[in-house]
């Protein structure tokens, strides 16, 4: 009750509470959109769905190769199929799960990338089919899934492989950003100094000639055609970019 009436008698101060716990638990929610984004771009993480991808290919081939009956009969009654087929819905729910994620993650991003798009319909489509079909084995049964799986197959690999080439060059972009800003700085602060130095060595030179000593050789202060050479070197890599 006690308690009760320092709530009632202060509520201000239990606004202040809860703009901090909800600003605490909004920052909270967006570092971690941020971590789940860097790691779904990363190039470590598309070299794994790559290699996933494959693994799932060889098991839809073998799982192909037993409903052919390519292989003994004896293999075709043992738990193999069902062992493969299996697998493949394991590693279709693996990749639904991660285009939930994706679409949590980036949201309506999401939805601006076509290829996105049409790879998470793939998904879902094959890993309905292979539920429906999880115990209808033979290859009458197969023919239209196998279809959509090529399909998705040859679609995430090449998404893997442009993404990681898309990713890795610009991250080298950025690199050569941080470069090119940290050299330009340094550059200015140069210029300062150099700015000083030649007040300075006027100042002396003042000061000398108020002395009565003219024997001063001149300087010669050098064009600023450095800069031009820069800017016009640099036009065409933004061009190419």
């Amino acid at each position: 009750m006690e308690g009760f009436n320092q709530l009632h008698d202060d509520p201000g101060k239990v606004d202040a509470n809860s703009i901090k716990s909800h600003s605490a638990e909004n920052k909270l929610s967006f570092r971690t959109r941020d971590d789940l984004k860097h790691l779904l771009q990363s190039n470590k993480f598309h070299i794994f769905l790559v290699t996933i991808v494959i693994i799932d290919c060889f098991l839809v081939v073998s799982e192909l190769l037993l409903d052919l009956n390519v292989f003994t009969k004896e293999a075709h009654h043992t738990v193999a199929p069902h062992v493969l087929h299996y697998c493949s819905i394991g590693i279709l729910g693996f990749f639904l799960i991660e285009t939930i994620v994706r679409i949590c993650v980036f949201r309506c991003e999401f939805f601006k990338h076509k290829f996105e798009v049409f790879d998470a319909a793939v998904v879902v489509v094959s890993f309905v089919l292979e539920v429906v079909f999880r115990n209808s084995l033979g290859p009458e049964s197969a023919v239209g899934l196998l279809v959509v799986l090529r399909l998705w197959r040859v679609a995430r690999i090449i998404n893997g492989v442009v993404m990681s080439v898309k990713i890795h060059a610009e991250n080298k972009l950025k690199r050569e950003r941080r470069l090119r800003e940290a050299s330009e700085e340094e550059l200015m602060k140069y210029r300062e100094y150099c700015t000083a130095q030649e007040r300075e060595i006027e100042k002396l030179r003042e000061l000398l000639i108020k002395h009565g000593i003219t024997d001063i050789m001149p300087m010669e202060i050098p064009r600023p055609v450095s800069l031009m050479n820069v800017e016009v070197e640099e036009n065409p890599v933004n061009e190419k970019t």
